[in-house]
């Protein structure tokens, strides 16, 4: 999970620049799935899941890179935390 902040009035570049890295994003190996959800005003999360702790770790400088794009639109540095999963429901989106 990512936490992200930025001016609200900014949203809409925010999720033009987000979708622009959808290609790019959609090459990570081992990414099962990245999710976007706008939290509150000027603030979101992206949460994605990988196959593996090695695969999330191999990852994390392209990752890293991807988001760099956004740095233009954030207020602030975004903010990573990473878990295992402990419980799933249902399916993961496609």
């Amino acid at each position: 999970m990512t936490r992200l902040h930025w001016k609200e009035d900014d949203y809409q570049d925010v999720l033009s620049a987000a979708e622009s890295m959808r290609d790019r994003s959609e090459t990570i190996d081992g990414l099962l799935f990245a999710e976007f959800a706008k939290t509150g005003e000027g603030e979101g999360m992206i949460i994605a899941a990988y196959r593996s702790e090695s695969d999330y770790q191999a990852a994390s400088a392209e990752v890293s890179s991807i988001l760099g794009g956004l740095a233009r639109l954030l207020t602030s540095t975004p903010h990573g935390h990473q878990g295992t999963v402990a419980l799933s429901f249902g399916s993961p989106p496609t």
